[in-house]
């Protein structure tokens, strides 16, 4: 950070309570006190910079020797400008500023020279305000410096897929710590390993008990003990691990491997180690706190080879002999228009249900355009589409479907009005918006006993006929993994639960259909960079399957009591009776040859 210096830019990617804070309050006080510079201080979120700024930063000032030359610059009479608040400091030369990540306001104001940047991957991805990526609004705050700007950014990582730091660290060259064992003199970088690794911690124990901890050197494999590490740290260098494109830019990782003796050491680590093993978060924390390093996100998800082979022999936008009645689901995707990959877009799949709760996909289909009008763009090709077809889909007697119900997601933003609108113009069409988990309310009672116990899905009135329905995305997305890894019967009925596919489908659809992972703990995470369309609107059209039967089953009740059906009579009245009555309905039919 030095002015005689060429880097311009340094990411650091580290564990927690390394002293790094309070290597950026001593660059501060250099750039008050030496070198008197516009400067900008940027915490994760309001609540980290005030906690700083009150018990930080006035003891950094007062301490250095600074207070006297921090004050007002302009003086105007009758106003009270001490130069000296909370968000801002000015002196001879200069000035420092203040802000959160958060404060799209505070990052876009005037020029500055030296910019740091504390806790990088607490702060949000995205402005509120709509001006993109934070880090991309606060770099630009120093393009009027040149080769003259400074940028110090650190931060504990969070998981891979969406760590800041990380592609800040990944931007530059790379460097890690190499330190000497005190045995052979082999430099090395300090690194976990595992308990099958020929280096790394190495736990010792006696009667299940943790007696000590070493670290085992790759080289001549000695046990290198916790108190040898300040030699050890002092003899360290730097090494670039990666050739940067950015000469000017520089990254650094530092674990708290590292960590000098008197705080915490190794033995400790072990401890936390083992802690972290027994609880259901518990290795995230370690990794992303004490190793420094982004959390790989790891679960279950159907094997994509084998859903492939799910595919049937019936084509798409036809109904086979066991579909019973169709739902709809439709995602909406706002897109970027200056993206081909990811335009603005309406997602469709059309799905068939039938006895046993088997699924057929009739139809997958992608309408493209503006998404922010409910009469143009997008909507207008799903709504011509639908007159054209009527929304009605053959089977080879003869016998044509249309959905029982169609869902469209909501979302949480600007189009919500906009599928409110399209909704209200179409029949048995409804909003509908996604949650990990709906927890039961006081007068509610559950679809699950016991403590987890939770709604697959809920009915929120919006006008006098209109209603929006939230769904437990994680319960629907549970049924389609497990029933996904069911597989084909070569001979008779399918099995209760199994999905078919039409023969056209291609790989792309059931990469879609498989984007997530499924956790332990039962929730669901899509990686960056995975497109999970298929999944989301296979989730709407499950919900939609539940959400028709149990309206059909309340029906015939009313009419079944009507008629004078006892209690128990119509107490046996379920989605399996209203199944076998459909099956009735649409049982195939001879198909007349002419003459």
């Amino acid at each position: 950070m030095s002015p005689s210096s060429v880097v311009q830019h340094i990411a650091i990617q580290k564990a927690c309570q390394l002293g790094f804070t309070a290597m950026a309050e001593n660059v501060i006080a250099y750039f008050i006190g030496e070198v008197p510079s516009e400067i900008l201080y940027v915490s994760a979120t309001e609540t980290l910079l005030n906690t700083w700024s009150a018990k930080r930063l006035d003891p950094l000032i007062d301490s250095c020797g600074l207070r006297d030359k921090i004050f007002a610059q302009n003086y105007n009479p009758g106003a009270r400008q001490t130069g000296d608040t909370i968000r801002a400091k000015t002196f001879v030369g200069g000035s420092l500023n203040l802000t959160s990540a958060q404060s799209a306001a505070g990052l876009r104001s005037e020029s500055k020279r030296i910019l740091i940047i504390d806790e990088v991957d607490g702060a949000p991805d995205q402005l509120r305000t709509g001006e993109g990526n934070f880090l991309d609004v606060a770099y630009g705050r120093t393009a009027a410096f040149g080769n003259r700007k400074k940028i110090l950014m650190f931060s504990t990582p969070t998981t891979e897929d969406v760590s800041l730091i990380k592609r800040a660290y990944e931007a530059g060259d790379q460097r890690k710590y190499e330190v000497p064992c005190p045995y052979c003199g082999t430099y090395q970088v300090l690194e976990w390993g595992n308990d099958k690794s020929t280096y790394g911690i190495k736990a010792e124990r006696k009667g299940g008990q943790l007696i000590s901890v070493y670290y085992l050197c790759s080289h001549c494999k000695e046990p290198i003990r916790n108190n040898q590490k300040t030699k050890m740290l002092k003899l360290g260098r730097w090494v670039p691990t990666v050739m940067s494109s950015i000469a000017t830019y520089r990254s650094y990782h530092l674990s708290s491997l590292y960590s000098p003796v008197g705080m915490l050491d190794w033995l400790e680590m072990q401890q936390l180690y083992d802690k972290a093993q027994n609880e259901p978060d518990g290795m995230r924390s370690f990794v992303n706190l004490y190793l420094g390093l982004p959390f790989r996100e790891t679960g279950s998800r159907p094997k994509l080879d084998r859903v492939v082979e799910l595919r049937g022999g019936y084509a798409a936008g036809t109904v086979p002999h066991g579909v019973l009645f169709l739902t709809a689901g439709i995602d909406v995707q706002a897109g970027s228009s200056r993206d081909p990959d990811n335009p603005p877009r309406l997602e469709m799949e059309v799905c068939g249900h039938g006895a046993g709760f088997k699924t057929w996909s009739i139809l997958y289909r992608r309408f493209e355009g503006a998404v922010d009008d409910p009469a143009a763009g997008a909507w207008a090709a799903l709504n011509e589409w639908a007159l054209t077809t009527r929304l009605q889909f053959p089977r080879s007697d003869g016998l044509t479907f249309s959905p029982s119900m169609i869902f469209i997601d909501s979302g949480d933003g600007n189009l919500t009005d906009v599928v409110y609108h399209f909704c209200a113009g179409w029949g048995l069409t409804f909003p509908s918006k996604g949650f990990s988990a709906l927890r039961k309310r006081k007068e509610e009672t559950g679809d699950e006993a016991g403590p987890s116990n939770f709604r697959r899905y809920r009915a929120i009135k919006l006008g006098e006929d209109s209603y929006l329905y939230e769904i437990s995305t994680n319960y629907y997305k549970t049924h389609v993994y497990n029933n996904l890894k069911i597989e084909r019967q070569d001979t008779g009925e399918q099995r209760p639960g199994f999905c078919d596919f039409p023969r056209e489908y291609s790989e792309s659809y059931f990469r879609m259909l498989t984007a997530e992972e499924k956790h332990r703990d039962g929730s669901f995470h899509c990686p960056s960079g995975r497109r999970n369309e298929a999944l989301d609107v296979r989730v709407q059209n499950l919900c939609a399957c539940d959400i028709y039967l149990d309206s059909e089953v309340l029906r015939v009740k009313a009419a079944a009591m009507k008629d004078g059906a006892t209690r128990d009579q119509v107490q046996v009245i379920n989605h399996r009776v209203i199944l076998s009555e459909l099956a009735k309905l649409v049982a195939p039919r001879k198909i007349k040859l002419d003459k």
